[in-house]
This record gives C-alpha cells, sequence and structure tokens, in this order.
C-alpha cells in the first residue's frame, strides 16, 4: 500500500542494526509532515561520535530513499549504546495495543503502519454495531436508518437504534415511542462521567429507550434518542468528552453497550452517526462500528472527504465498509458521477488492502454495482417514518445487513458445534413434565403457562381443559411438590393448607365400585352427594393430619361436644388404605338427618379456626373422569359444585376449592346456577410463547446444548424472555425457517400448529415425543457422508416431520384413552383422507356401532369439533382433521395443504 515503505524501512534498519541482543531496538515515529523521527539503541555505535553516528545513519537513510524513490526528511535521531540508554533509564517501547478513540489517535496509526501490530481478524458476535455515517450532511442518512431499522424488525431482527448524531439530534422524533423515554444517552453519558466514585447513576439503561410498536412484526425495535434538546442539553453536550474513560476502565461507549445487551440483547445496534470529522463522529466510527455505511452525494465535496476517511480508517482493519449514493437526481449525469466516483473508491479500497491481502486471503476485488438511492420528494418530506409505499428502496441495504448477520449466526453455531455437533445431539433430552414421579426435578420441567397466575387466584375453583394439558401436573405440583409450588408462586401459597380432596396423590382412594356403592346408598337412604363431598372432605383432614391442621379437629375446646360424633366416627378410620369402613363412614354421614346439617356446619367451624390461625384450606380434585362411572357422574360431580356454592353462600372465605375437570365432562354437565362459576373458571391454554418457553426448557436439561445456547443465544430466564429471544435460542436447536426463503413457515409456528388441535388446544407432552423423535431419527444421519449436515440447525425439517408422526401416534394414543367410547371410529380412520366431505365422514360414521349418548350425525359432528378432531372449512365445504391426528391414525394427507 502507499505507506508499505515505512514498513520496509523499519525491518532494513533492524537488519543494519540490530544483533541477537534483545537490548537492542528500534522506535521508529513519523510526524504529520512526514519527518522520520528515530531513536537506535545499538551496539554498533560503540566507540563512535555523536557525529559519526548520524553521518552512517544519513548515508543509510539516503541510499534507502533513493531505492524507493522518495523524500526522508529526518526529525529528530537520538542514537545510543545499550550503556548510554540504560544511565539514561530509556526503555524499548511498548507493543502498540493502542486503543483509538480520537481522530488524532487514527492519523498516528495511520502515519506509522511500521509501529502497527498485525491486524488479526475478531471474532464473530453479536450484536453487531452498524454505524449510518456521512462526511455531509443532506444525504439521507437518518431516513434510511429509520426504513432499515423497520424492516430489520419486520423481519424478526431485534434492534436498538441509537441518536449519536447530538449535535443535530433527529432519529427518535420519526417514531411514536412506547414508553416515552425520560432521558436520552447524552444525559446516561454525563451522569457516568462526572459522578462522583462510589456512587451508583440514577439514570439507569431502561430509562433512555422506547420501542416501536410495530404491527404484524415478529422482531422488536427499540430506539435510544439523545435527549430532550433544552440549554440543560446544550451545557452537557459542550461538557462531554466522547473518548472519556470511567473509573471502572470502561468507556462511555462500552458502559451503554454492556447495559443495552443485558437489558435487550439484540441482535444488531445501528448507530446514527454526526456528520464530518469531529469527536461524537470518532466515537462512532472507531469505537463503536464493527461496520459502517458511509452515505454520500455524487460530488467532488463528497468524494474528498470519504477518500480521507479511507486513507486513515483502513488501517483500523476491523472495520467493514460498504457505501451508499443519495439522494441520486434520476438524471444520466447523476448515475455517470455515482459510477465514476464508484470506480475510484474501489481503486482506493484495493491499493489499501495491500498490506491485509499479505494477512488473509478472503479479499475479493469484484467491482460490484453500488447501492443508489435515489431523490424522492415524498420521503424527503415526510413527517413520520417509515413511508411504507417507498420503503423498497431500501430493501439492498436491509439485505445486506440482514444476510450479514445470518452469516456470523452460522460462523457462531458452526464454531460452536463443528466438532462436537453429534456429542451435543446425542446429549439432548426432552423429558416430559412427570408431577408423580419424585425424582423428577419439577422446579426445572415445570414451565409457569401465561395464565399461571389465574390458576393461583383464589376465586379460581374451576381449572378446565383437555388430557394432557397439564390438569393433572398442576394438581400434584402443589401436593407432591408443596415446596417448590410456593416458590414458583411467588409467596401466594404461604399461609395455605394444600389438602387432596380426590385424585391420585392419595394412593389409596375410592375405587369406581366404591363410588356406585355410594351412589346407590345415597339413592336408598335420602342421602346428597352434596354433603359426602363434605363428608370426604372432613375426612382427608384427619386422614392426614398434620401441624398445620391440628386446629382444624372437631375435639377440644371451643365445640362444646356439637362435633363429637362426627369426631369419633372420623378418628377411628384407619388413615392409610382405603377400607369398607371408609365408605361406610362417608354414606353414614352423608344420610343419617342427625349429622348431616352438623356435617356442613364443620365447615363454618373450619373457616373459623382458619381465620384465627390466618390459614385457608384448599381443597384439590383430580381424576373425576376416570373414578366417577359415566352412570353417576352427572349426579356426583353436580353434588361438588353445590358443596362450592354452599360455602360461597355462607361467606366461608377460608375453605377453597380447585377442581381440575375435563372440558367436555364441564360443557355435559347440566345444573341450577352453573353460571355460578363464570368467571371462576380457568381454560388451560398453551400459548404459543408458552411452548417455546417448554421446548426450551426441555432442551436445556441437556448441559451441551445449554453451553450452546449461552454461548451463542443467551437467555437469562426463561419465564421473561420475550418471544424473539426464546426463537433466536431455539434456532439453534431446529433452526429459523423450514426452508430457504423468507417465504418459508417459521420452525416455531410449525411446531406450534402442529401440535395444536382443532379447537385450540395444545399439548405439551406432545411436543416431549416431538423433540424425542426428531433427535432420534437426526442421529441416523450420522456417518453418511452422502447427506449434507445443516450447519444453522441441529436437527433439520426432516427429522422434525419425523418426530411429529411420533407425537401423532402419542396424542392418538391419549385420546383413545380419554373417549374410549369412540374406539371404533378411530380404529376406522385407517387410509381415510384427512380432508373429507360431509357425505364421506357420513359414510364413517354409517360404518360404526352406536356410541352412547351420540343419537345423529350431526350430534356425532359436534362431538368431534368439541373435542378438536375436525373442524369445517368453508372455503373447501369439507372437514379437515387437525395434523396432531393425521399421522396417528393412519390417514391420508391428500388435499390438506
Amino acid at each position: 500500500m502507499a505507506n508499505n515503505w515505512k514498513i520496509n524501512l523499519k525491518e532494513a534498519l533492524e537488519e543494519q542494526y540490530i544483533s541477537q541482543s534483545f537490548q537492542e531496538w528500534i522506535e521508529i515515529n513519523f510526524s504529520s509532515s512526514n519527518r522520520i523521527n528515530l531513536t537506535i539503541v545499538s551496539d554498533l555505535f560503540r566507540e563512535t561520535s555523536l557525529s559519526e553516528r548520524k553521518d552512517k545513519l544519513l548515508q543509510f537513510l539516503e541510499s534507502f530513499s533513493q531505492n524507493f524513490k522518495l523524500s526522508l526528511p529526518t526529525g529528530f535521531l537520538s542514537l545510543y549504546t545499550r550503556e548510554e540508554a540504560q544511565s539514561l533509564a530509556l526503555s524499548p517501547p511498548l507493543q502498540s495495543h493502542e486503543v483509538i478513540r480520537t481522530w488524532h489517535d487514527l492519523a498516528n496509526i495511520a502515519a506509522n503502519p511500521q509501529n502497527q501490530n498485525k491486524i488479526e481478524q475478531q471474532e464473530p458476535s453479536l450484536p453487531r454495531t452498524i454505524v449510518f455515517y456521512s462526511f455531509k450532511g443532506g444525504v439521507g442518512r437518518t431516513t434510511a436508518l429509520n426504513h432499515v431499522a423497520w424492516q430489520l424488525a419486520m423481519r424478526g431482527r431485534k434492534v436498538v437504534a441509537v441518536d449519536l448524531d447530538l449535535e443535530a439530534p433527529g432519529l427518535s422524533t420519526s417514531f411514536s415511542l412506547t414508553p416515552e423515554p425520560n432521558y436520552g444517552i447524552v444525559d446516561y453519558f454525563y451522569e457516568r462521567s462526572y459522578l462522583p466514585e462510589g456512587i451508583d447513576p440514577d439514570i439507569d439503561i431502561t430509562d433512555i429507550f422506547g420501542e416501536v410498536r410495530i404491527p404484524n412484526a415478529t422482531g422488536r425495535l427499540f430506539v435510544v434518542p439523545s435527549g430532550s434538546l433544552s440549554l440543560d442539553y446544550i451545557e452537557k453536550i459542550d461538557d462531554l468528552r466522547a473518548s472519556t474513560v470511567l473509573g471502572n476502565g470502561k468507556t462511555l461507549w462500552s458502559s451503554f453497550t454492556d447495559d443495552i445487551k443485558k437489558q435487550l440483547n439484540p441482535d444488531l445496534i445501528l448507530v446514527d452517526s454526526r456528520t464530518g470529522i469531529n469527536k461524537w463522529g470518532a466515537l462512532s466510527l472507531l469505537e463503536a462500528a464493527d461496520e459502517a455505511i458511509i452515505f454520500l452525494f455524487p460530488n467532488e465535496q463528497n468524494r474528498l472527504g470519504v477518500d480521507i476517511l479511507l486513507k486513515s480508517l483502513n488501517s483500523l482493519g476491523k472495520l467493514s465498509l460498504n457505501f451508499v449514493f443519495s439522494p441520486v437526481p434520476a438524471v444520466d449525469v447523476g448515475i455517470d458521477k455515482v459510477r465514476t466516483i464508484w470506480k475510484n473508491l474501489n481503486a482506493a479500497i484495493s491499493k489499501d488492502v495491500e498490506r491485509e491481502e499479505e494477512l488473509f486471503d478472503d479479499y475479493q476485488s469484484d467491482l460490484s454495482e453500488p447501492l443508489v438511492i435515489p431523490y424522492l420528494p415524498v420521503i424527503a418530506l415526510a413527517e413520520i417514518y417509515p413511508v411504507l409505499g417507498l420503503s423498497d428502496y431500501y430493501t439492498k441495504i436491509t439485505n445486506l445487513i440482514d444476510e450479514e448477520t445470518n452469516e456470523i449466526r452460522q460462523q457462531l453455531f458452526h464454531a460452536a458445534t463443528s466438532e462436537k455437533r453429534w456429542e451435543i445431539i446425542e446429549n439432548l433430552t426432552f423429558p416430559a413434565l412427570n408431577a408423580a414421579n419424585p425424582s423428577q426435578e419439577l422446579e426445572n420441567l415445570f414451565q409457569r403457562t401465561a395464565n399461571f397466575d389465574k390458576f393461583l387466584d383464589e376465586t379460581t375453583c374451576l381449572i378446565r381443559g383437555r388430557k394432557g394439558t397439564g390438569k393433572t401436573a398442576l394438581y400434584l405440583l402443589l401436593l407432591k411438590h408443596e415446596e417448590t409450588a410456593k416458590r414458583l408462586a411467588n409467596g401466594r401459597l404461604a399461609k395455605t393448607i394444600l389438602n387432596s380432596g380426590h385424585g391420585s396423590f392419595i394412593a389409596s382412594r375410592p375405587t369406581r365400585s366404591d363410588f356406585l356403592y355410594i351412589s346407590n346408598e345415597l339413592v336408598e337412604n335420602g342421602g346428597t352427594w352434596e354433603v359426602f363431598w363434605c363428608a370426604y372432605l372432613l375426612l382427608n383432614v384427619y386422614r392426614h393430619k398434620s401441624d398445620k391442621t391440628k386446629h382444624l379437629m372437631l375435639s377440644g375446646s371451643g365445640t362444646r361436644d356439637k362435633y363429637k360424633s362426627i369426631h369419633s366416627i372420623l378418628q377411628k378410620l384407619p388413615r392409610e388404605n382405603w377400607q369398607s369402613e371408609h365408605s361406610h363412614a362417608l354414606v353414614q354421614l352423608a344420610t343419617d338427618s342427625n349429622l348431616r346439617l352438623l356435617v356442613l356446619d364443620a365447615l363454618v367451624f373450619f373457616n373459623t379456626k382458619n381465620i384465627n390461625k390466618d390459614y385457608t384450606l384448599c381443597s384439590l380434585y383430580d381424576d373425576l373422569d376416570e373414578d366417577f362411572p359415566e352412570a353417576i357422574r352427572q349426579q356426583a360431580l353436580t353434588g361438588l359444585f353445590q358443596l362450592i356454592q354452599f360455602c360461597d353462600a355462607r361467606s366461608l372465605k377460608t375453605i377453597r376449592f380447585k377442581v381440575f375437570l375435563r372440558e367436555d365432562i364441564w360443557e355435559w354437565l347440566n345444573f341450577d346456577n352453573k353460571s355460578h362459576f363464570n368467571g371462576r373458571d380457568l381454560l388451560l391454554e398453551w400459548t404459543r410463547v408458552d411452548f417455546l418457553r417448554l421446548a426450551l426448557r426441555q432442551a436445556t436439561q441437556s448441559p451441551k446444548f445449554k453451553e450452546l445456547v449461552d454461548r451463542t443465544s443467551p437467555v437469562i430466564s426463561i419465564d421473561q424472555a420475550s418471544e424473539e429471544d426464546l426463537s433466536r435460542a431455539l434456532d439453534l436447536l431446529w433452526g429459523s425457517r423450514r426452508r430457504k426463503g423468507q417465504t418459508a413457515k417459521y420452525v416455531s409456528r410449525w411446531v406450534y400448529e402442529r401440535l395444536t388441535d382443532s379447537s385450540g388446544s395444545s399439548f405439551p407432552r406432545s411436543l416431549s415425543a416431538l423433540l424425542e423423535g426428531a433427535k432420534n431419527h437426526e442421529l441416523t444421519y450420522r456417518g453418511n457422508p452422502s447427506i449434507q449436515t445443516p450447519t444453522d440447525r441441529l436437527l433439520r425439517a426432516r427429522s422434525l416431520e419425523i418426530g411429529l408422526e411420533e407425537a401423532s401416534k402419542e396424542r392418538c394414543d391419549a385420546i383413545k384413552q380419554e373417549y374410549p367410547h369412540l374406539s371404533d371410529f378411530f380404529n376406522s380412520l385407517e387410509g381415510v383422507n384427512a380432508l373429507i366431505t360431509k357425505d364421506e365422514l357420513d359414510g364413517v360414521w354409517q360404518t360404526i356401532d352406536s356410541i352412547v349418548n351420540i343419537n345423529s350425525f350431526n350430534e356425532f359432528v359436534d362431538l368431534l369439533t368439541r373435542i378438536g378432531i375436525i373442524q369445517w372449512r368453508e372455503k373447501d365445504e369439507k372437514y379437515r382433521f387437525a395434523d396432531i391426528y393425521i399421522s396417528g391414525f393412519k390417514m391420508k394427507y391428500q388435499g390438506t395443504k
């Protein structure tokens, strides 16, 4: 390059004057006027005078100048022996690891390439900082940043746009921000520059940015304004120094980027830089930028300014430069000037990378087409951005940034997995939550859904959902893993006594036969299910007596022997296995005319005792579909809900219930005042974000995959992470899109939609089956060189498709168990098209035996629709089976797309 001779000069001087002694050394510095200042410490100067040393050196320099055909004026020449240097306490110059923060630093480095260490390529990393810079103003730089940031957010990127045009700010006025920031980056910089040591700043990173709410965007856009224009702002700008180093060793910019990474973890930081050669432009280009997009109008002023920048910036080595001509008049002379300047810029770049070509072999000198933005009056006069109808003019810039970001992601993924890909995949595990398994670390596997807080609400007494949506997991979480549940509830269960009213938590409980016996006795002896459930609650409190429930015993002071008979019956019963004595006792309490009212009054006693102790008793009920025969289910469950209504009517606020019930059973129930439970019920649903959280939680149970996520796409808190952060981390597992191209479906959406039935219910256990099946299939590709290995994900699309087949089998088995009376219908679906006409479905209906409580085809269709098997597609005038059931029932996909 132009200054290559300076490197050659240093090498020639070292060969001439430096022997093997490490105490000999040379320091060369060129002034801005290109005069050489030399310090040489060499044993060759022994027994020679100062004038002799200088004469010999000048002769050497003259010879060198002639060889390179250049003029070499000298400045200071300091020539010493080793002993003389030691007596003057001179020491060799340190290796240059100089931090370049100002234009002066850059000019000095550019003038002295001989003192520069070998330029090393930086490791790819995210977020990447891209500076939008222009030597002159009025070239559409800020307008371009507005449109590019918007487009990147629409494509799924998390973008932070920063206004560093501090002396002429305007970026934030283009957008409506939510919330409107109280401060800007100037306030952030100023407080940290002048804050006394040991005092924490008042202005937090969260105080200086707002979000641009973009409808239908899959990414997010945040804007950091410069600040609010005022006299105070002007004073702060004047006082601030861009090159300030804080007491902790950080610069203003590094402090900001550390904080913004911790808070937002963006993909990209886009900086709107100050124009020209000034301190804030230096901060943007010299410290902040990983890449600079330089905007210029095609005229001589801009060309000369950019030429100066090129001569200096290329000495940095690390900075990637791209050029945009804007705004270019739509005339031939404007286009011609663009091409001329573009050709000259490329020629200058080619000269300035000669040294880099020696260090790196990836430089390409092919002349590409310049990026051009025409002059557009509509954009020039706009007050609000983006101007959506004209945003395509900025798409090439967006594509450039987007493609480079994808390349970096792939490089990071490849670097992290190149040698350990199959080891990471083999280590993957996707354990489905089994709250009944005491060995599972439930706190690591349980995923709080969006409605978890609603579930904890004391007024929520009915939890509805399909089989497999997590009802039993919640029931067992509260009872079997009480301490974990209380931590997840953030203190909301601290004063709650959790009691199983019925369900699998109690291994020995009434069977279907017991309930049939109890039902017959209640009918024959005038008893009620309402009193039965009350007696059953009392019995379970006695069976599982603890320190927390001692105050609920129906004996001792305060009872006035009112409940002596009930206490006597309950106290005598065995506390372990359920026996006939338990069933007889419940029948006695529910049918004896002298005891029935006392049983209900006992709950009033419980309530009073709880108030005194500041406790709440919460009874939980599960497995009501499996343990109650269909013949008595209506009467039995109606009695349970009547007991809840009784407690509400008596204002027994410390007696609470949570009933876990299948959605279809609740819809089927019919009893007086059923509307009492409106607003007090909760339908268990898994949103797409819930599903992503669960997928990441399961995948990160693998230490090797967690390490990969932490290195490339860290997620601080799964429960609090945004959808974008979750998707970015899961991209490592299954990729961003199913196929190449911007129109391909996002994998995260594909997974969620395929595991969601026609009623909108999604099934977490099916997710585990899908991922485990995909992992096992992916491992079948290991050692097969004929099949290309993905460079951006662990599990390819085909593996996920095989995983879906496994998930479908799991789901079909579950629904067969859930609705055994439909088994003939399920078995008849093999070979049937998943998109089926009404007549074809009616034909299937005609071939199967009668179904209990289903008397017509319309009732049959209504049932299938309600339980999420089918959905009517108006455009096709056909019924469409849900994806989650097609493969498991061995149906045909024909016509489903």
